[in-house]
């Protein structure tokens, strides 16, 4: 286990983000929330709206009545903002892996690789959701 004083700058602001991330993630989902009930989409259920904005998995998007997207998605500010959250969460997950991996790891060599490893995932669904974001919709 690590302890506090061992950390070095880098390693304590990785720390710091890992938990602002964590609530600035919250927030967004709050706002999708909020700006749902206050921009009309209203035809949804509270539980509906919950499982949209905190867990978005397929079959729960598929098993709700929820109105078109594709007007909202047509604006460049909603694409920004899902890029940004995007990268927020990417490297919130991948920050969180790299540190449950250096905790169990310990060959040096070993450890590189893996963080090598990780930054090329990092980069692919970094990527592949950009493209996703901008493209696709």
């Amino acid at each position: 286990m690590r302890r506090l004083g061992e950390c070095n700058g880098l390693e304590y602001y990785l720390w710091l983000f890992t938990r602002l991330s964590a609530i600035l993630m919250l927030g967004a989902g709050a706002a999708g929330i909020a700006y749902a009930n206050i921009w009309g989409r209203t035809l949804m259920d509270a539980p509906a709206q919950y499982r949209w904005a905190f867990f978005p998995i397929y079959w729960h998007v598929q098993n709700t009545d929820v109105p078109d997207v594709f007007p909202v998605w047509a604006n460049a500010f909603w694409r920004v903002w899902c890029t940004i959250l995007l990268l927020l969460a990417s490297l919130h997950g991948f920050n969180g892996l790299r540190v449950v991996l250096e905790d169990y790891l310990h060959p040096p060599v070993l450890v590189f690789l893996v963080k090598g490893l990780i930054g090329l995932l990092f980069m692919f669904v970094f990527g592949a959701g950009t493209v996703i974001i901008f493209e696709w919709f």
